[in-house]
């Protein structure tokens, strides 16, 4: 998935506009389980972060804060919850929001697509 050019045609409309995301820039975290956290635990060194990600995921990451998008496991619950925990993350006092991906199948698809729109494309 790319930027589109300034005068590119979109193939549908949501592809068009930015959605919701926080004011604090965001960074989508790609990568197996481990190598995910690894990641996410070295930028955590050198930076005051929130981090979005999954609940088993919590015990694991050294983020000034941590909000749960649901389990890993139930990716419906992650979905239902994506918005509730971008606008919760929008409220801490951060300089950057790391964001724990899924793999790009069924509904994990679905949350990738709006995660990279909310994080403008800034993929590790």
């Amino acid at each position: 998935m790319n930027k589109l050019e300034k005068d590119q045609k979109v193939e549908s409309p949501g592809m068009k506009y930015r959605h919701y995301a926080p004011k604090t820039k965001c960074v989508l975290v790609c990568g197996n389980e481990q190598e995910q956290i690894n990641k996410i635990n070295e930028i955590c060194i050198t930076k005051k972060v929130c981090v979005l990600g999954f609940g088993e995921d919590e015990s694991k990451i050294n983020a000034n804060n941590f909000i749960s998008m649901g389990s890993r496991t139930n990716l419906e619950e992650v979905a239902k919850n994506l918005f509730i925990s971008l606008r919760e993350a929008d409220k801490t006092d951060n300089e950057l929001i790391l964001i724990e991906g899924t793999e790009e199948k069924d509904i994990g698809l679905a949350i990738m697509n709006r995660l990279i729109r909310t994080c403008e494309y800034n993929v590790i």
